[in-house]
């Protein structure tokens, strides 16, 4: 049994091959279908930051609150409408994660470009029917 096990330990010690299982990218490739955007946003009584993800027309994000509406936060998914270079219209989900989570009724919206990565933006949340904030506000993409 030591003979064996000294047998092994020599072999993998002396003889074994050097193997990294890290390979070196040589290609990097960029993908223009996929944008990460940041938002400030305020309605009448409180503040809000946004954060989402963009796939070609589709986009997922959160939206969270300030103490006005009691750091509600919220998960988006919307489709957008890509007017022109300029304009997008935004339709989708809302789903409230905090603070009595539950699926309301949706949100939409739309965005203008006002210079290069700068978008002011405007997005309406439907609580209930009787209930919606309007926010309004600035994206950065990236």
């Amino acid at each position: 049994m030591l003979k064996l096990l000294a047998a092994l330990l020599f072999s993998t010690a002396l003889l074994g091959q050097e193997c990294p299982p890290y390979h070196k990218v040589t290609n990097w490739e960029y993908n223009n279908d996929v944008k990460y955007n940041i938002a400030w946003a305020s309605c009448f009584h409180a503040a809000a930051i946004a954060a989402s993800m963009e796939y070609k027309s589709f986009e997922v994000g959160t939206h969270i609150m300030g103490e006005g509406h009691h750091n509600t936060a919220y998960i988006f998914t919307s489709y957008n409408f890509k007017i022109n270079k300029s304009l997008n219209l935004s339709l989708g989900s809302l789903h409230r994660i905090n603070n009595n989570p539950s699926l309301l009724l949706g949100q939409w919206g739309g965005s203008v470009r006002i210079y290069k990565p700068v978008w002011f933006i405007a997005r309406v949340l439907q609580i209930n029917k009787d209930l919606s904030y309007l926010n309004v506000g600035i994206k950065l993409t990236i």
